[in-house]
């Protein structure tokens, strides 16, 4: 993180991050205006609260104590005696540590420290989370905020946890310091959709019918992973109950697709088989389908379940002693054959690959290859309207068909800006729209190695490139080929390359990859 401050003070001429999010009304967007700052001196920029996220998930806490203890002292020194200079000390401090990380150290300290005084610290904290305009500051101040009563701060919390950034520090400080903390998490939680959403529903206890209702409904569709909140949906929510009437809503419906697709998918989070009533469940599911199954979303989960049902008899033998029998999963993997029969599914499934609505069109690929349905001269159709779709090159390449292999090779060398993408190698990641060509690119390279002697134009543009993964991807393909199908050309492009590579492990690559070719 590269910072540069105003002597007088580190916040003077920057906007707040609170007044940014509030004039942004309903519509928050991930953006921060610290972002050009805060992410300076990295080349990865995680989706707003996702560094919180995937550490509060999967990471152990922090080691820094003594840089824990100097942000304490600062606090307490200007909890007793509010000063410009101290504030100006403490928020420096603040902006460069890894808050995610020591921030529960940090609190517990403050509970203890002898020389806080409390009624100025809730204030500071006001004053941070309000005014601060680096995030590690707002965080702080919201964090803070949970040790104390915090009604009447209500508006000011709200309106920082709807961007997904605080949205975790929002949903502790609501927690701790509101006696109707879990009706306000569940009004905050309808209006976050990243890490925020998973926080929030993480938190939220099934108090009423109203909020079960809901987490069935609408509460596992977040845009990082619907499998982490699909277990603890089904579970709060009561589905097992809801599932077992004899009808139920479209919403209802709806929902409970999209939990039992989460669960099947399996993930970071506990899946099909950590769900108690998932034999249930599941056969429930699938009555319902007989009437309500009608969309290609509706179809994947069918296919999807008749995969989970058809699997090898020894995951069966360890499901048989958690609530299924035999009968009971022949008779669920009967209705689904007879649902996934319907004449009516080869032409839903084309017209959803045909909408050019992406949700659509993904679940559409999905089942395609599935019921054995040749779509590969739609995809090229499509692509030939928008050459820079890098997931179309993906679906086409998975063709075992040469000649179709070598249409689709030559439609990336006539398209790809083969030569602007060749600027020799870097270290770059290939992420953002402006790598979308050497992301297509990627997409081909990684299947090439089945495909020898095709494509050498394509392989020699990714040995030059810049990104790393494209390197990488070329060298790949020639792995799988026979030396005997390398030009000259690009026996001299990897040499070259062994000559300028600036990547060690890439280098290390090329020299085992010409030992064994013998290049």
């Amino acid at each position: 993180m590269i910072i540069s401050f105003d002597q007088a003070a580190p916040w003077k001429g920057r906007p707040s991050i609170y007044s940014y999010i509030r004039d942004q009304g309903e519509s928050v967007n991930g953006s921060l205006p610290d972002d050009v700052e805060f992410w300076a001196d990295s080349k990865l920029r995680w989706a707003s609260g996702a560094l919180d996220g995937v550490l509060s998930h999967h990471a152990a806490g922090s080691e820094r104590e003594e840089e824990v203890d100097e942000i304490v002292e600062l606090l307490a020194k200007q909890s007793q005696e509010m000063k410009h200079a101290t504030r100006k000390a403490l928020y420096m401090k603040l902006v460069t540590a890894q808050i995610s990380s020591m921030i529960d150290d940090i609190l517990e300290q403050v509970r203890t420290h002898p020389g806080i005084r409390p009624e100025p610290v809730f204030h500071e904290a006001v004053w941070l989370a309000e005014h601060g305009a680096h995030r590690n500051v707002v965080k702080f101040g919201i964090a803070l905020l949970g040790l104390f009563q915090n009604e009447h701060v209500k508006e000011l919390l709200l309106t920082l946890g709807r961007h997904d950034e605080f949205t975790l520090y929002t949903a502790v400080a609501i927690r701790n310091g509101m006696d109707d903390s879990n009706e306000v998490l569940w009004e905050l939680a309808k209006h976050v959709h990243g890490w925020g959403k998973i926080h929030l529903v993480e938190r939220l206890e099934p108090a009423t019918q109203e909020i079960r209702d809901w987490l069935l409904r609408y509460g596992c569709q977040n845009n990082i992973m619907d499998e982490y909140l699909a277990c603890i949906c089904a579970r709060n929510g009561g589905l097992q109950g809801a599932l077992s009437a004899e009808q139920v809503d479209h919403e209802l419906y709806e929902g409970a697709t999209d939990i039992i697709e989460a669960l099947l998918n399996g993930g970071p989070a506990e899946d099909i088989d950590d769900y108690e009533y998932a034999p249930q469940v599941l056969s429930d599911y699938v009555r319902l389908a007989r009437e309500m199954c009608s969309t290609v979303k509706h179809l994947s989960v069918m296919l999807h379940l008749h995969d989970f049902l058809a699997q090898e008899e020894e995951r069966w033998n360890e499901r048989m002693s958690a609530g299924w029998t035999e009968q009971l999963r022949t008779d669920t993997i009967e209705a689904v054959q007879v649902i996934l029969a319907q004449s009516k599914w080869k032409e839903n499934v084309l017209d959803a690959i045909e909408s050019g609505e992406s949700v659509h069109r993904y679940y559409g690929i999905a089942c395609a290859g599935k019921l054995g349905i040749d779509i590969w001269e739609t995809l090229y159709h499509q692509l030939a309207e928008d050459p820079l779709q890098d997931s179309l090159y993906l679906q086409l390449m998975k063709s075992e068909d040469t000649s179709r292999i070598r249409k689709l090779v030559q439609f990336a060398e006539e398209h790809l800006p083969l030569q602007d993408m060749a600027t020799g190698p870097g270290d770059e990641m290939g992420l953002g729209r402006e790598f979308i060509a050497h992301q297509c690119l990627d997409s081909i390279l990684q299947s090439l190695d089945r495909f020898a002697g095709i494509g050498e134009r394509l392989v020699k543009a990714g040995l030059n490139s810049p990104v790393v993964r494209n390197r990488n991807m070329a060298l790949r393909a020639l792995e799988g080929w026979d030396a005997a199908s390398w030009g000259d050309q690009l026996i001299g492009a990897v040499i070259h390359l062994f000559e300028v590579e600036t990547e060690e492990a890439v280098k290390e690559r090329i020299q085992a990859l010409r030992e064994a070719k013998g290049v």
